[in-house]
């Protein structure tokens, strides 16, 4: 298939996107190729290394949407009039959780499916600066919790805690509630 037009672009890439996700949930990360989501969608692999360098890019950028999403969760939960740090962590759960059960799809790509080996090696090893690098939202997502965190410890509810160590345990703890619901 020729190479779409610059108005198709934009369709490409989230069709690549969908189509990956929806395979990668079905049948796991490890058994889909660049391939293969080709077929699926109608194009030549060499079309979509246009928009993809590698199978792991594409896990990124669907990773990345689903944090993106899970932050605009956040971000909505502080329009909701929030006032103190421990309101804005009691939320903050209750936020994650909403967002868990309601795109159990994004919640098991993000969190539940196991991803290669080495993936993180080779996002930090990122060096492509041809393309615009995203907004990492796991990062963002990360230190929305940890401001909260860090707000408790200055109204005196945590005490003594390490501010990285406890912003893990609070996002293990609504981790684990989320995948018990």
């Amino acid at each position: 298939m020729a190479r779409p037009k610059d108005s198709e672009r934009e369709d490409v890439r989230a069709l690549v996107l969908a189509k990956a996700k929806e395979l990668f949930l079905a049948e796991g990360y490890r058994h889909i190729t660049m391939r293969r989501i080709a077929e699926e969608i109608g194009y030549t692999p060499g079309t979509i290394y246009l928009y993809f360098k590698s199978k792991e890019e594409i896990l990124y950028e669907l990773h990345n949407e689903g944090f993106k999403l899970l932050y605009q969760y956040k971000l909505k939960m502080l329009d909701s009039g929030v006032s103190t740090a421990l309101d804005r962590l009691t939320e903050g759960g209750k936020t994650y959780i909403a967002f868990a059960l309601e795109n159990p799809e994004y919640f098991e790509l993000m969190f539940n499916m196991p991803e290669p080996r080495d993936y993180m090696e080779k996002l930090k090893k990122r060096t492509d600066t041809s393309r615009d690098v995203p907004i990492d939202y796991a990062m963002q997502s990360y230190e929305f919790l940890k401001q909260s965190i860090l707000g408790c410890l200055e109204e005196g509810y945590l005490q003594e805690v390490d501010p990285d160590v406890a912003t893990l345990a609070f996002w293990s703890l609504g981790n684990g509630l989320a995948s018990l619901i």
